[in-house]
This record gives structure tokens, sequence and C-alpha cells, in this order.
């Protein structure tokens, strides 16, 4: 008798390019993504899948992935809704991020669960209709400058959010970044933020799923891992709200 199995979700993750430094194929662009986001949603169940760049998505192929991850990474191009760029900004990928946008739009379609982290809040906040500061330092000096090193800052939580009930409405979490969130628009709500005011987490108030987080899970040990498993947890409430008979 052939031993029955269970399908892991398959969750898709996103990347970057980068130029490879040495080696024969010195100067060619790589797909790249840290390993640690792979480590992570493998520890809590998940089949991750990379995704880099490319034509877009429809509705019907992102539909095939049980969840997104939208990772962190370089700055946005403030381009994308019409401001110039700055002397304190890294350089932009406007492809990645159209790229990144679109598909966050067709998993919000598709009822796809998506988690943001650092890179991927701001994705998420921009294609709602929020908005960013463009260098904490200047824009916020009570936040905690994070930009240089991964630094531990402590966020507070409210307590009726999804993010509560993986990490309590209290936790210290590692940052590595110099913009964050100035306001959000559309569905999302925050949910949590450091004590200079700074939002650090937002939620969908309803459709699909959506967490997005300021900081850096996949570097934080166990409550990082709640919020992997907090991902794992919104697809398994779509897949039994899918299975269940419709009310006639």
């Amino acid at each position: 008798m052939a031993q029955r199995t269970t399908r892991r979700p398959l969750i898709g993750v996103t990347a970057g390019t980068r130029a490879m430094m040495s080696g024969a194929w010195a100067g060619h662009d790589a797909v790249v993504v840290t390993e640690h986001y792979v480590r992570a949603l493998r520890e809590a169940g998940a089949r991750p899948v990379i995704i880099a760049p490319q034509d877009a998505w429809s509705d019907e192929e992102i539909a095939e992935l049980d969840g997104l991850v939208l990772t962190g990474g370089t700055d946005l191009d403030p381009a994308a809704w019409g401001e110039g760029a700055l002397a304190t900004d890294m350089t932009p990928d406007p492809e990645r991020d159209a790229f990144e946008t679109a598909l966050y739009r067709a998993a919000r379609r598709a009822d796809v669960p998506v988690l943001g982290i650092c890179r991927g809040l701001q994705i998420i906040v921009i294609a709602e209709g929020g908005e960013l500061h463009r260098h904490l330092p200047v824009d916020l000096p009570a936040h905690p400058f994070t930009g240089e090193s991964p630094t531990r800052v402590e966020v507070g939580i409210d307590a009726a959010s999804d993010l509560a009930v993986a990490l309590g409405t209290r936790a210290e979490v590692t940052a590595f970044h110099h913009q964050g969130v100035r306001g959000v628009a559309g569905d999302l709500r925050i949910v949590a933020r450091h004590d200079s005011g700074l939002p650090l987490a937002v939620e969908a108030e309803s459709g699909s799923s959506v967490l997005a987080v300021q900081w850096h899970p996949e570097i934080d040990g166990t409550d990082g891992a709640a919020i992997f498993e907090s991902l794992l947890t919104a697809i398994s409430h779509r897949a039994a709200s899918a299975s269940e008979p419709a009310l006639v």
C-alpha cells in the first residue's frame, strides 16, 4: 500500500537580481534572496518557490500558490508615486518594484495570503495608496536609526490583531531600515508601532489575509518563526473556508 503524503503549502518568495562578483559568471546577473527566508518557511512546514522579476503573473497563475512572501531589499523608486530622488535613497530597482506591486495586487484578487517583510511592507503600503517616510533620521528623529546595521527595537502591538495572536501585545524585534510607513490607505490598518510613533506592522481589514512587518522575522528566532507560522495559519483558514458547503 502506497504511503500517503501531505502536500506542503507552496509559498512564493520574491527575489531581486544582482551582478555576480567573481568566478566564470562574474558580471552576469543572478537571482538573489537571502537563505534565511527559505529556511524559515521550510521550518514552518512550507515549500518555498523563488520568484524573480519577470512578465506579470495572471490571477490564475498566482492562485496556484498557497501564499506569497514579499521580501526585503533596496528602497522603492519614488518616481512610482511622483517624487524625486533623495541623496539618502538606495539605488532603486523599478523593474522589481513594478513586478512585486502587480504580484501583490494579483494575490489580493486571487485571495492568496500575503506576508510582507521590510521592503515588502513598503511595497504593500504604496500599492494600497499609502505614504512613506523617505529617511527616518530626518523625518522622525525620535525613531532609532536602524539603517546601518540590524538593531533590536521594541514594538507595541494592537491586541485586536492577528499579529498579537502570534506575538502578544509587546515584542522585541530585529529591524534594519531607514525608510518607513508615514500613513496607510485602502484596506490596510496599522496594528503595531514603535514608541516613537512609527508604524511597524499593518494588516488588511477585509478580503484576503495580509500581514506586513517592518522588521526581519526571518532572523528573529522563535518570535520570527511565529510570523511565518501565522502565514500558514492564514492559508489553513482559507482552505477550510473554501471547503465549507455554501449556504442555500
